[in-house]
């Protein structure tokens, strides 16, 4: 099942469908911050993207149009921000993202901390800054009411305190998804790149393990169909498929390929 187009946009719909157990397919942009790729991604059938601004060198300013564009379209639009301070997860949403996802999360009281940053009181601390009419709801109690539904949060997993704190961070209310950073896991874990590796293994299925047990999505990067065919059956439920220069390279690789052994 996916999520009805309409809520898809808000975001709301993503966080209604993990929450009741469902799952939902995207993709991460790193290279491609056009107001194009929104329509672009929402034709290729995914329900949500997330651009990167933890390692792209984009700023709230430059990603800015790239999620006014995407609101118009049926995908939910997520920025990972660089760290989990307040001052770098509010204004990801103020700016246009529904959903935020949070690095090197390793400690309950960190997640918890961005789940303040995310949310208005009585379930956060996020200062208002909703000022367009799509994000408003005609009274401000419902404004805030509809946002703290639709906002999606998602702390990553990157290290071997991340592993250990996993269970409480998973169950600390209003974090919607668990994400392993398996490049970074496997770096902390000394095993850089070792994603079949036992101690790689050990730590996903505890991740996975706790997600079950609290009840919220555990999410993943995956390179191809075929892995995330596997991840899915392992029991991530937020898979995200590669990302747009993989995707990228990888196309017109194929047919230059496929081209040249033709013409040879």
């Amino acid at each position: 099942m996916r999520p009805r187009s309409a809520d898809r946009r808000t975001g709301g719909g993503i966080r209604r469908l993990l929450a009741g157990g469902g799952r939902a397919l995207g993709t991460m942009m790193f290279e491609f911050a056009t107001t194009g790729m929104p329509r672009i991604a929402a034709g290729a059938g995914v329900d949500f993207v997330i651009w990167d601004l933890e390692h792209t060198g984009w700023t709230f300013d430059s990603i800015r149009p790239v999620l006014a564009s995407a609101r118009d379209e049926p995908i939910a639009p997520i920025l990972r921000v660089a760290g989990s301070q307040r001052h770098l997860v509010s204004p990801a949403l103020d700016v246009g993202a529904v959903g935020v996802m949070v690095p090197m999360v390793d400690d309950a009281s960190v997640a918890a901390e961005v789940v303040r940053a995310a949310r208005f009181s009585p379930d956060g601390a996020r200062g208002f800054g909703l000022m367009y009419p799509d994000q408003n709801r005609g009274d401000l109690g419902a404004t805030i009411r509809s946002a703290n539904e639709e906002t999606l949060v998602i702390i990553q997993v990157e290290n071997e305190a991340g592993i250990d704190e996993v269970k409480d961070m998973s169950s600390v209310p209003g974090v919607d998804v668990v994400w392993i950073g398996q490049y970074d896991l496997t770096i902390a874990l000394g095993i850089a790149g070792e994603f079949g590796h036992a101690r790689t293994r050990e730590a996903i299925e505890h991740v996975l393990e706790a997600c079950r047990a609290a009840g919220v999505a555990p999410g993943v990067l995956v390179g191809t169909a075929d892995d995330a065919v596997r991840a899915i059956e392992q029991g991530f439920r937020c898979v995200a498929l590669s990302t747009d220069i993989a995707l990228y390279a990888g196309s017109p690789k194929a047919g230059i390929d496929d081209i040249r052994r033709r013409t040879h």
